[in-house]
């Protein structure tokens, strides 16, 4: 604010000139006029108020106060860099995505993305646009749920090929080893699918009178005749010891790779999600493929998925996985990702083995 500088308060004009001025002239002008130095005070200058030190900018989010406590369990139960909370600006929601984030790189992140086109996210209700409130609250549970953005996709045909050459059991073993290891955690799209799909199709054609003339995709026909045989799976470690003795450079890596993949695995299994969560997704869809497997390069396994895709968002769809746990209770916390860990580890490995089958597509 401007004040008036200290001198003499109200200035008198007289008739005499100062020492050292010239008198201007005013003939006119009263007896008692006040000089134009006295009207305006000097005052002090304009300046900007100095902000440091002061927050720039404010945030108000639902749930802080979860996002806190979990924060703070994450720091405690040694799964986050405390190095972190300085770097995010003490954002406890930034904190923990980027604690999640270190996770998902140290166990492969980097090699998963390679293949796999996946979204793991945080929620607190694994239903979020339905009609009803969740009756739980935020603070009761909270969710790792992870999600396909589009699926992945191998070409299993020349690899299958390759292993017949080396035993004619080992195509249909390391086919089933290859699905189920991943089907334990993500959804595998393959040749099983299709043939319900084509089942479908051909239920719904039935009803209709003009249904005779529709084709039906022919995935009998795609179907490798090392998978169509009637030959049982060997068992691993039959595999194990084939694997030191194979003599293809290629199939040796694959066999030792299907074994590793298997044995990550089974390192864990599926937790239950509860009644609360199975609840909110009464009315979602099945979880989306995260993986799709076809013998050859556009066959009718290929067709029929993309078919089937177009109605598999129609609802929202069950996550791949969810992994429940409490965000105040370290144990809890440790074990979501502990399982977190292990899924990790699953993709990884099936990523280098996609890969390496790859590879072998001309």
């Amino acid at each position: 604010m401007f004040g008036l500088a200290a001198g003499e308060p109200h200035p008198i004009a007289c008739r005499e000139p100062r020492p050292g001025t010239t008198p201007e002239p005013t003939p006119d002008s009263p007896a008692r006029l006040a000089a134009s130095h006295g009207l305006m005070a000097a005052g002090h200058p304009w300046s900007i108020p100095r902000l440091e030190g002061i927050p720039t900018e404010y945030r108000l989010f639902e749930g802080m106060d979860v996002a806190a406590r979990l924060a703070k369990t994450l720091l405690s139960t040694g799964l986050a860099d405390p190095a972190r909370w300085a770097q995010v600006g003490r954002d406890p929601f930034r904190f923990i995505e980027e604690a999640v984030r270190d996770r998902v790189v140290a166990d492969g992140g980097p090699e998963i993305e390679k293949e796999f086109f996946l979204s793991l996210g945080l929620v607190s209700d694994l239903d979020p646009y339905g009609h009803d409130a969740d009756p739980a609250g935020p603070e009761d549970e909270m969710f790792l749920v992870l999600e396909p953005e589009s699926a992945g996709y191998v070409v299993m045909g020349p690899t299958l090929q390759l292993l017949d050459g080396v035993h004619p059991r080992l195509p249909v073993t390391f086919f089933n080893l290859f699905t189920g290891a991943l089907n334990r955690w993500v959804r595998v799209y393959d040749h099983h699918d299709a043939l319900e799909r084509v089942e479908q199709l051909r239920e719904w054609y039935e009803a209709d009178p003009d249904g005779e003339t529709v084709e039906l995709p022919g995935v009998d026909a795609a179907i490798p005749k090392c998978l169509r045989g009637k030959w049982s799976p060997l068992k691993e470690r039959f595999v194990e010891r084939l694997a030191g003795r194979v003599r293809n450079q290629k199939a040796g890596d694959l066999l030792e790779g299907i074994i590793e993949l298997n044995r990550i695995s089974r390192k864990a299994k599926r937790p239950d999600v509860g009644e609360r969560a199975q609840a909110r997704l009464m009315d979602s869809n099945p979880p989306v493929p995260a993986l799709l497997t076809v013998f050859n390069k556009h066959d009718a396994i290929e067709g029929c998925f993309d078919d089937e895709c177009q109605g598999m968002l129609e609802c929202t769809p069950e996550p791949n996985v969810i992994l429940p746990f409490r965000p105040w209770e370290a144990e809890s916390v440790r074990e979501a990702f502990r399982l977190l860990g292990v899924i990790c580890g699953v993709l990884r490995k099936g990523a280098g083995l996609i890969t390496l089958m790859m590879e072998l597509v001309e």
